[in-house]
């Protein structure tokens, strides 16, 4: 069994989900939301506090960190569960 194979075609899955569907929504509106980049583009001239902490209560941008997690903890199962099979494998 090629678990290379597998693997990518989870990826490709992931990418082609409603998951990732959202995440490019989520992207477009912040994109689409002139106020937030006003901020965003401001903070990274200043690096301003303040500013960040604006931008980290903005319901746009906490919606896409948390589907930004949830993409990230999926591949890190999905990680782990081709070790343990690796390892399986190897042990045998």
């Amino acid at each position: 069994m090629d678990y290379n194979v597998i693997y990518r075609e989870l990826l490709l899955d992931i990418k082609n989900s409603k998951l990732a569907f959202n995440i490019k929504e989520s992207l477009n509106d912040i994109y689409n939301d002139k106020d937030l980049i006003d901020f965003i583009n401001k903070y990274k001239e200043t690096r301003d506090e303040t500013i960040k902490k604006e931008i980290y209560n903005n319901e746009k941008f906490i919606r896409y960190k948390k589907l930004e997690n949830e993409t990230n903890l999926l591949i890190m199962k999905l990680n782990k569960i081709f070790r343990e099979v690796s390892d399986s494998n190897e042990s045998n």
